[in-house]
């Protein structure tokens, strides 16, 4: 198994214009300030009521980075998107358990499988 720590978070959109006013803003911001990120992607279902978030990162001090990252992002979770569910996957240590706990995660560790990179 490996290090890579991933998640899907999916929500309610409650402020449409938000959304499309900072979600640009925020992946601009992600990508420029953390290496670990592998695959940060939003995605909205058809009728564009509810967004879906696929996010995968190096390992356990890749996603206290985002946490610590994203805090002036805080408030896009409240006032923009509602989640409904958010499902970690991944062998996360304590303390990236602790802080994804506050914004209602839930865990699976890794039972079987693989992962293939790009080109291999």
């Amino acid at each position: 198994m490996t290090n890579l720590i991933h998640w899907v978070c999916e929500g309610t959109i409650v402020n449409r214009a938000l959304v499309t006013e900072k979600l640009g803003e925020i992946v601009a911001h992600v990508k420029a300030n953390e290496p670990g990120a592998l695959a940060y992607e939003y995605c909205l279902n058809e009728d564009e009521s509810k967004l879906t978030i696929y996010e995968r990162y190096r390992n356990n001090p890749a996603v206290l980075a985002h946490g610590k990252n994203m805090e002036p992002y805080f408030y896009f979770f409240e006032e923009a998107v509602q989640i409904t569910k958010f499902i970690v996957f991944g062998n996360v240590n304590d303390e990236v358990r602790e802080m994804l706990a506050g914004f209602g995660a839930e865990f699976q560790k890794p039972l079987a499988g693989f992962v293939r990179t790009a080109g291999s």
